[in-house]
């Protein structure tokens, strides 16, 4: 005697608060894949990539700061003048120095980054808190008055202490900030570390949070799915997660986790068919294989 099959549906549960049908991503393969081992990319490909992010949909590009090199500033001018629908951004160090060079670019908004972390206060750039806020402040006041966005953010979140963390997000969102920024820069994060900290940064600033994930551990694309189940508003991709080590939570995966979540708001915002196009001139560019198992998004589900 055959058992008829019983199709169980069961609900995904959310948090009022999450982003899962409301996010943005912040492409970073023209700055963090430019730390990828053959990421040689000259005016003319950055150019390329950049349409092509543009045109599959992303909300932002961001670009390696300006101070790394002169070549660099001009690839950004370069990239500026191209009038594409997504901001572009450039990210900086939390220094006058880069912020005054960063507003000149034409850029739409400067990325701030400070290590926070008792390690790299130690063995980084030797300053404490006290110096970070009063550095972030006069670098977010001056990008500001330039009219153009700001993100703060920490490096090393995750290894840093969490009175140090909220006082400071707390100083920059008073003052103004677009949004703050939780970096895990070692890959050491799990996903209910991740929660816990998105949950209480959440309680106390009223700007969007970003997240970046890097995959050391394995776990940026969950890390980044539940940040948006937390609150997160933002989060740091690279096509094929290239980037610093072995790299960031990819663009594509990403992109297959969160159709289904909500189908109907990613195919509203990016084209989808354009991901395997993208993928090609990375991995083209770079000189890697895109991997045999590499997440599509564009594959038919059963129901």
């Amino acid at each position: 005697m055959s058992i008829p099959s019983t199709r169980i549906n069961i609900p995904i549960r959310t948090d009022p608060t999450s982003n899962l049908g409301s996010f943005e991503l912040i492409e970073t393969t023209l700055r963090e894949g430019e730390q990828f081992a053959n990421a040689f990319f000259t005016t003319e490909k950055k150019i390329e990539i950049a349409k092509a992010l543009d045109d599959f949909g992303v909300d932002y590009i961001e670009l390696t700061s300006p101070v790394a090199s002169e070549q660099s500033r001009l690839d950004c001018e370069a990239i500026c003048k191209l009038n594409l629908n997504a901001k572009i951004l450039t990210h900086i160090r939390c220094h006058m120095d880069d912020a005054r060079v960063a507003v000149e670019t034409g850029v739409d908004g400067v990325n701030v980054v400070i290590g926070t972390s008792q390690f790299l206060r130690q063995y980084s750039h030797g300053k404490d808190m006290n110096y970070i806020a009063q550095s972030a402040v006069e670098v977010i006041e001056f990008v500001k008055s330039k009219g153009i966005e700001i993100r703060f953010s920490s490096e090393d979140s995750f290894r840093s202490d969490i009175v140090d963390l909220l006082n400071i997000y707390r100083t920059v969102d008073k003052i103004g900030v677009n949004r703050v920024g939780i970096a895990d820069t070692v890959g050491c994060a799990n996903p209910r570390q991740v929660y816990d900290l998105v949950k209480t940064l959440k309680s106390v600033v009223s700007c969007d949070i970003e997240c970046h994930f890097h995959i050391d551990t394995g776990c940026a694309i969950a890390n980044a799915y539940t940040a948006l189940e937390a609150g997160a508003k933002l989060i740091d991709v690279s096509v094929l997660g290239i980037g610093e080590r072995n790299g960031i939570t990819p663009l594509g995966a990403l992109m297959a986790r969160m159709i289904t979540a909500d189908r109907d708001y990613v195919l509203s915002k990016y084209k989808l068919h354009k991901l395997r196009d993208l993928e090609r001139l990375i991995a083209d560019s770079v000189q890697v294989n895109i991997p045999f198992n590499n997440p599509d998004p564009t594959e038919e589900r059963s129901e």
